[in-house]
């Protein structure tokens, strides 16, 4: 008997996000920002918080320190209706901290990784992933001691009848590195963006790295900013565009994307549908601001749908 429809294993840390800057910054100088957010950040958490809003029920693997930044996240999770019982906390290490500049059409981070640096294998109870149909992993870059494990993390996942997902993130280190390919052969569903698809497979034309990813993976869907999204499944390839809605803040609006993609593929949809529901929660999130805060629910999902009747999926 399952407990969750998804367990995501993953970073924890906060975001301070600063907008309306009149510039990117410069060395020796000071600029001001208008506005400022304390909230919960991690792609992980972030991915949670949103599909526990599209009607899932989730479960998450992490690790905090003992502060204030360790509150902010614990708090917003339960606050999310995210089960906590899976995270641990560790007096000796800070929780990480991730500064954001937020601009409408991009964004830069500076992130200390506190409590990430140390999450490992070790971390994670397996009676507790059992209890989820679904296991997902964001940010294989961002944690060092949990990447050693990885690939048993999904391996085991798979022989506990679990079906997968994978967000690597950006490395920081842009060294792109091939252990990499020993997670991905136990991978359902792939999330890079393309940035990081084109680093992680070596290739530069799109079609080349889908073909690519097509040999470890039954869905490959790469996000692409503002151009949208593609995805291989089998051998039929989708192009998503992007709806037209104002944009406030693209912060977490790939997480958003994520969210709902998922949520439907899990629900056994095809994946032109999911590719259209996960563009709008996409959507949705950039007319907010924040990434914990402005993913939608599936209420709102559903009526930006029937608002937004263009179509956006392509078959290539």
């Amino acid at each position: 008997m399952t407990t969750f429809d998804v367990i995501v294993v993953g970073e924890l840390n906060a975001d301070l996000i600063l907008q309306d800057m009149p510039s990117f910054p410069e060395m020796g100088k000071e600029k001001l920002a208008k506005n400022m957010t304390l909230t919960m950040g991690s792609a992980s958490a972030i991915l949670a918080t949103n599909i526990t809003r599209l009607g899932l029920k989730t479960g998450f693997v992490g690790k905090l320190g003992e502060d204030h930044f360790g509150e902010v996240v614990l708090e917003t999770l339960k606050a999310r209706n995210v089960d906590i019982s899976g995270i641990q906390f560790d007096p000796g290490v800070k929780t990480g901290v991730t500064v954001v500049l937020s601009f409408p059409d991009d964004y830069a981070m500076v992130t200390h990784m506190g409590a990430m640096e140390f999450f490992s294998l070790d971390d994670v109870d397996f009676d507790y992933i059992k209890q989820a149909k679904h296991l997902h992993l964001s940010s294989f870059y961002l944690q060092p001691a949990m990447r050693k494990g990885a690939a048993e993390l999904f391996k085991k996942a798979k022989d506990l009848g679990l079906s997968t997902s994978f967000d690597p993130g950006w490395d920081p280190d842009e060294q792109w590195e091939n252990d990499i390919f020993d997670v991905l052969k136990y991978v359902d569903i792939f999330m890079p963006n393309e940035q990081e698809s084109r680093f992680i497979s070596g290739k530069e034309d799109i079609q080349d790295i889908l073909n690519f990813f097509a040999d470890y993976n039954e869905v490959v869907v790469i996000t692409q900013g503002s151009k949208g999204a593609i995805c291989r499944h089998m051998d039929e390839t989708f192009q998503a565009g992007v709806f037209n809605v104002e944009s406030k803040d693209t912060t977490g609006a790939g997480d958003s994307f994520n969210a709902g993609f998922l949520s439907k593929r899990l629900a056994g949809g095809d994946v032109s549908t999911c590719l259209r529901y996960g563009s709008a929660c996409g959507a949705i999130a950039t007319t907010k601001l924040g990434g914990s805060t402005a993913s939608p629910t599936a209420s709102e999902a559903e009526q930006f749908l029937e608002k937004h009747s263009e179509e956006i999926i392509t078959r290539l």
